[in-house]
């Protein structure tokens, strides 16, 4: 029996090696993981635009930070506020791939949005209207162009205009960076005076550098648009009151003390790797819903399966007059 256990704390010791635990020490702390916002009913507005985008303003269901599937309150943070119309944003921006060829477009008008942080500018061009992300120094008038030619030389960039990050010199700031080279993939950069940077050139992709230092490798046909997002004051805005979060539809945390832990403060970690993103990743299978009865509950079958009384204590054996 010794020897057994003396064994077993051997092995324990060898599969807890300090470089195991050294390297733990990077991964993110504990609570960091921003929860899911559960703003608005993706699905109603598919229902209500037919699957097409539309610049038209919209008044869809919202979600007040529940999960769209199950109903369940999974962002206590999001809720109530005044109903504010919706503006579909283009965030893949397409143009011909024929070299000296451009897509241009007249910027109409650039606004707030109150859904997002960063303005919103309306473009008009031969395809029709849509609602872009605004840049720092767009302003209505301007002619914006799209091209989609992948350029051997890297090309200077001008501010309001999208190219495939292949052609971009290194050093361009950038913002609205496609994931992957499709139109139905996400973006990154889409907050107030945030902006991404490109790194360099290796190959069949790009290394970009994001706002939180982390490098990506992209593909080169990934499309972005040039310059840093508008409203950059943002943070040194105040809302003057509680009740104006409330009104935006933010909730308050609660009133309680939390003590803190070891888990708080400014936390000094090594970046990580480059990471490449390759393929997209598959489509997490549906949710699936079943109803089962008592019986069912029980795990009770076959030979096994007896009274629902029994367990309770009754018998089954019969009873003398």
């Amino acid at each position: 029996m010794i020897s057994s256990l003396a064994v077993e704390l051997g092995a324990l010791r060898l599969a807890c090696s300090p470089k195991i635990i050294i390297a733990t020490r990077n991964l993110p702390a504990r609570g960091t993981k921003p929860l899911p916002r559960h703003l608005w009913d993706m699905a109603d507005m598919e229902e209500k635009t037919g699957g097409r985008y539309t610049h038209k303003p919209l008044r869809i269901n919202r979600l007040g930070g529940r999960d769209p599937e199950t109903g369940r309150k999974v962002n206590q943070h999001i809720g109530g506020g005044v109903k504010f119309d919706y503006f579909m944003i283009d965030f893949h921006r397409r143009g011909p791939t024929a070299q000296g060829a451009t897509y241009d477009e007249r910027v109409l008008e650039v606004r707030r949005d109150a859904n997002r942080t960063c303005h919103i500018a309306l473009c008009a061009g031969m395809q029709g209207k849509r609602w872009i992300l605004a840049t720092e120094n767009m302003k209505a008038g301007d002619i914006i162009s799209t091209s989609g030619y992948l350029s051997e030389n890297p090309v200077i960039g001008v501010e309001g205009n999208a190219y495939p990050i292949g052609s971009l010199a290194a050093g361009t700031v950038i913002n609205s960076i496609e994931r992957y080279p499709t139109m139905d993939s996400e973006t990154f950069v889409k907050a107030a005076g945030t902006s991404a940077t490109i790194v360099r050139h290796q190959g069949d992709y790009t290394v970009i550098k994001l706002p939180h230092k982390h490098e990506f490798s992209l593909h080169r046909e990934c499309m972005a648009t040039v310059g840093r997002l508008s409203h950059a004051d943002i943070d040194s805005k105040i809302f003057g009151s509680a009740q104006m979060h409330r009104r935006f539809g933010y909730k308050m945390s609660s009133g309680l003390f939390h003590k803190k832990d070891g888990y708080f403060g400014r936390k000094v970690r090594a970046l990580p790797p480059v990471r490449q993103l390759d393929t997209p990743p598959q489509a997490p299978p549906p949710f699936q819903r079943f109803t089962l009865t008592k019986t069912d509950l029980s795990g009770l079958h076959g030979h096994a399966k007896v009274h629902n009384l029994i367990p309770s204590g009754y018998s089954t054996r019969d009873y003398p007059e």
